[in-house]
């Protein structure tokens, strides 16, 4: 990344397209693409799956960051009810070693939602403070 880089988080949420039951294939595309497009472009972040629903988080140049999310993942057809959650200017990438952790569903996860009041995950009830909580969690998962 250049000099004058500006870094980006942008998080955002979706629903998946498929029944649960099919939904391996897409996840384990989706991680292949993100990993090679994420290498190239040196974009960071984390993936998690759960009840039919999507949350992303991407870190980078926000360029490239804003570009991916508008140009290619809104219109990714695996998946609807695409919505931006966060998009913030960072000093740094908190993901830095993953082009793309994939964080898989978990009994911690549950207590994580259960202790904020959420009986399943929901990555569309993340506000602000628990956005970035949920962040934190992921990255130490």
């Amino acid at each position: 990344m250049g000099m004058n880089t500006q870094l980006a988080r942008l998080c955002y949420a979706s629903k998946t397209v498929k029944d649960e039951n099919e939904i391996r294939q897409d996840l384990m595309d989706i991680l292949t693409e993100a990993i090679d497009f994420n290498g190239r472009h040196q974009v960071h972040g984390v993936l998690y799956y759960g009840h039919g629903k999507f949350f992303q988080c991407l870190e980078g140049d926000s360029d490239i960051v804003n570009q991916l999310f508008y140009e290619k993942i809104t219109k990714d057809p695996r998946h609807s009810n695409v919505v931006l959650l966060d998009l913030a200017d960072i000093d740094y990438v908190k993901f830095s070693r993953w082009n793309m952790k994939y964080a898989s569903y978990d009994k911690a996860m549950l207590r994580f939602f259960s202790d904020r009041g959420m009986a399943e995950f929901d990555p569309y009830a993340l506000q602000e403070q628990r956005l970035e909580e949920f962040v934190d969690y992921l990255l130490k998962i």
